[in-house]
């Protein structure tokens, strides 16, 4: 803060080091213990001894005062630790440490605090102080954070006979998770998912990253691998047919008597097939069960069926695993790198989708969201490749906005569960542009004569700009020339000075707009016609059509005076003259300086 003074910030609490309860709590019952210990600490102070060193002789560098009989504290220092809170990055805070001298003697402290660019004591630092039995004596702490982050420091109290060491901490930011403490689903129909939706909600002033987890064998008396086939089942698309369908056979052996038995009629699969689904079996025969597998997507399936049969009070489990595989598309190029490009340049790059799978393989591109991603444009952006073919992409580019860029181009493939991925990078530079002097320096100058001094801008870039020429604070109404002046005998401005109701517009540019072509230049010549005894520090800037405003700029100084012209001699005597007889005498006007001056004779009224 370029002032010094502190803004007016949130009140910082004066707390101890938070007592976290175990991670085994509610989330409420955490919630409201962390907010109460913290409102509690902050309304009652909290009772932290400060930590106490061994004892100093302070006769040699500090007053001698009497001594205080041994094994009695001295200074009684209030609050023991100094906690900031809810601050703001570069915000200032101030809090004060209470010194009161609880002894019946009076006592010297020193009261000192090691260098930190972020924590000082207001006024002198390493200053002894002079504590009178009774009086409290305040010491100011100043903080000035430069960052979201936890700090810590200590101030260090000295007297003749102890150390005592004040604990200094700033607690950044912190996330608090509102969440619900039990989730109740009630009576829910079995075989069959049921859904809530809870509300995570942040109350703190901090990004929280969290994570949730579940017991689902205790919770749901489900197995992991029958709720990975509900969401699998859960996204499938229905009505296309893609990969491979396969037939297996399964045995059922019956012994000893006729066996019925059936398919659960639960059982439901899109993409399994069971055929039949009941019957019977003699003793000691077999019954083959024909299974079909038409898998939907390119993944992994998992599901188990279950055969009932009759006098049997258990079911017989079935494991039913297989895995889709769909088109196999690549890119030629995973990575282009473009490097430098030109700000509002087109560019024009190409690269191949290419089916190495058995299928055809229908294609569409995923447009990306960013500020770069909004200046590129593809074609084609969907269409099918027939298995073993390719298909060329044409990426054109124009940015419009500077820096480096890194863009992500997806192109989702059906049947495919990843998308096919290609990372454009490069950077996007704006117009080159300099002038051949660091600085265009007038020197001295007179006032209300007209001086000029020529530059040159030259265009490094490989495409045309368009520049327009301004200065920065000149005013508007015109200049008054010397020239003019003294040309006008009658202006009222040689009896009572220039005076200007609106700032003049003293510097002259040509050309002031123009085209530089690439790799061309443009000489520059300014004209500045001083109507203001004073330092000149001013800039000519340079706007481009297209880019923005004071892409480039150039520094011009100059010092406007008046020289003192001198007239010799200063008094003409005529002695005795006779009426209506004409007498002449002549007069110098001198110009010591090297500048030149105006000047006008004003006849007598």
């Amino acid at each position: 803060m370029a002032s010094g003074f502190p803004k007016k910030t949130p009140t910082p609490r004066l707390l101890r080091r938070e007592r976290l309860q175990p991670n085994t709590l509610p989330p409420s019952k955490f919630q409201q213990e962390k907010f109460l210990s913290m409102k509690k600490e902050a309304s009652t102070g909290g009772r932290i001894l400060p930590r106490i060193g061994p004892w100093i002789d302070l006769g040699k560098t500090g007053p001698k005062l009497p001594s205080a009989p041994p094994k009695q504290n001295l200074v009684q220092i209030s609050p023991p630790e100094v906690i900031f809170q809810n601050f703001n990055t570069h915000d200032v805070s101030e809090m004060t440490v209470s010194l009161m001298n609880v002894d019946k003697f009076p006592h010297v402290v020193k009261v000192s605090m090691e260098r930190s660019p972020y924590f000082q004591v207001m006024g002198s630092n390493d200053a002894y102080r002079l504590l009178v039995p009774a009086v409290s004596v305040p010491v100011r702490i100043r903080f000035s954070p430069g960052e979201n982050k936890d700090y810590s420091h200590k101030l260090l109290c000295v007297t003749e006979r102890e150390r005592i060491v004040v604990p200094i901490r700033a607690i950044a930011a912190r996330a608090v998770l509102d969440f619900p403490d039990q989730l109740d689903f009630s009576t829910c129909p079995v075989k069959c998912s049921t859904q809530k939706t809870l509300l995570l909600r942040n109350t703190g002033n901090l990004e929280a990253c969290f994570q949730l987890s579940t017991q689902r064998q205790s919770l749901f008396g489900q197995s992991q691998r029958e709720l990975q086939q509900e969401k699998l089942m859960e996204e499938k698309e229905t009505g296309k047919e893609k990969g491979s369908c396969e037939d297996r056979a399964a045995s059922l052996r019956a012994s000893g008597e006729m066996a019925k038995v059936h398919q659960d009629p639960m059982f439901s699969d899109d993409v399994s097939v069971i055929e039949p689904m009941e019957g019977e079996i003699e003793p000691d025969g077999l019954a083959k069960i024909k299974m079909t597998f038409k898998p939907l997507e390119a993944v992994e399936y998992q599901s188990v069926a279950y055969c009932s049969i009759s006098g049997r009070e258990s079911r017989l489990p079935l494991q039913l695993r297989g895995e889709g595989q769909g088109p196999l598309v690549e890119l030629s190029c995973d990575t282009l790198e473009l490097g430098d490009i030109f700000v509002n340049t087109p560019h024009v790059c190409e690269v191949k989708l290419i089916n190495q799978g058995a299928l055809d393989a229908p294609f569409r591109y995923i447009p990306a969201a960013t500020k770069v991603g909004l200046g590129f444009k593809l074609a084609p952006q969907e269409g099918i490749i027939a298995a073993g073919g390719s298909q060329t992409l044409q990426i054109s580019f124009s940015a419009t906005v500077l820096g480096r860029f890194e863009e992500e181009f997806r192109f989702s493939v059906a049947g495919s569960p990843t998308p096919a991925i290609l990372t454009i990078r490069g950077s996007v530079t704006g117009p080159s542009l300099h002038f051949d002097l660091p600085e265009l320096d007038f020197g001295d100058i007179s006032f209300g004569f007209p001086y000029t001094q020529r530059c040159r801008l030259t265009n490094s870039s490989p495409v045309p700009v368009t520049f327009q020429l301004r200065m920065s604070f000149d005013g508007t109404q015109p200049a008054v020339d010397s020239v003019d002046q003294i040309r006008c005998h009658s202006d009222p401005a040689w009896r009572k000075g220039v005076h200007l109701y609106v700032e003049p517009r003293e510097f002259t540019i040509t050309p002031s707009q123009g085209t530089i072509l690439p790799q061309g230049h443009q000489d520059i010549q300014v004209t500045l016609c001083s109507n203001s005894v004073m330092e000149f520090y001013r800039k000519m800037l340079v706007d481009l059509e297209g880019f923005g405003k004071g892409v480039a700029s150039l520094l011009i100084t100059a010092r406007c005076l008046v020289p003192k012209l001198q007239v010799s001699p200063h008094v003409l005597q005529y002695d005795e003259c006779l009426l209506k007889v004409p007498y002449e005498k002549k007069f110098l006007i001198r110009n010591p300086s090297h500048l030149p001056g105006c000047y006008g004779l004003i006849e007598q009224s």
